[in-house]
């Protein structure tokens, strides 16, 4: 089984998960409300969701079996919206960050679900980048790669969730100097894999 498509998913997967966004901000938010405990059930309604709709991805591109062209416009696509998020995420670091108090009784649980589900940059993802990602899975080792890819891709993802909420829970002890030189490290990172999509579906 070739790794190197799964193990770019998971390096995706960590620079996603520390990318700015409403979920995140989410996580940060439920753990420094109710603590780590509350932080990680509302990790869990996320990832749970986020997984659920990345495995569709999988199983919908694998019944199609897409051409060639289609992968090529995939990664191209992809790594542009990859890029963009990098550039997005280093620009959005250099401004204040305000940290909104959850409120209401709803279960952290379904406040990850929700965060998931009302966050069009999710589906942008999946439109694009993740259907690249799955795409050259299926094209390298079929259903079995691709499935191990998506799941690579959340490992990552929660590495970095389970971080933002520790931060959440002890947020205080955490120097804002070092949050955003991580978040530009990832950031950077997250640009690399998009220019790696885009070579790969030019040259293909």
């Amino acid at each position: 089984m070739d790794v190197s498509i799964p193990l770019a998913a998971l390096g995706l997967g960590i620079a996603l998960g520390a990318s700015p966004g409403p979920v995140q901000l989410m996580l940060f938010s439920e753990a420094s409300r109710g603590g780590a405990g509350r932080g990680l059930r509302a990790m869990a309604g996320a990832n749970a969701t986020f997984g659920a709709m990345m495995l569709v991805l999988a199983a919908g591109l694998s019944s199609l079996e897409p051409g060639e062209t289609f992968l090529r416009v995939v990664r191209v696509i992809g790594g542009a919206f990859l890029v963009f998020l990098a550039v997005d995420a280093i620009r959005e670091s250099r401004r204040p960050q305000v940290v909104e108090i959850a409120r209401g009784g709803i279960h952290p649980g379904v406040r990850g679900i929700v965060a998931v589900l009302l966050n069009p940059g999710v589906y942008v993802f999946l439109a694009t980048t993740g259907a690249a990602v799955v795409a050259s899975a299926i094209e390298e080792g079929g259903r079995g790669l691709a499935v191990v890819t998506v799941l690579a891709l959340l490992v990552g993802v929660s590495l970095m969730d389970s971080a933002m909420v520790l931060l959440g829970a002890g947020a205080h002890r955490v120097s804002v100097r070092f949050l955003r030189t991580l978040g530009d490290v990832l950031a950077v990172a997250m640009g690399a894999l998009g220019v790696w999509l885009i070579v790969r579906g030019v040259v293909g």
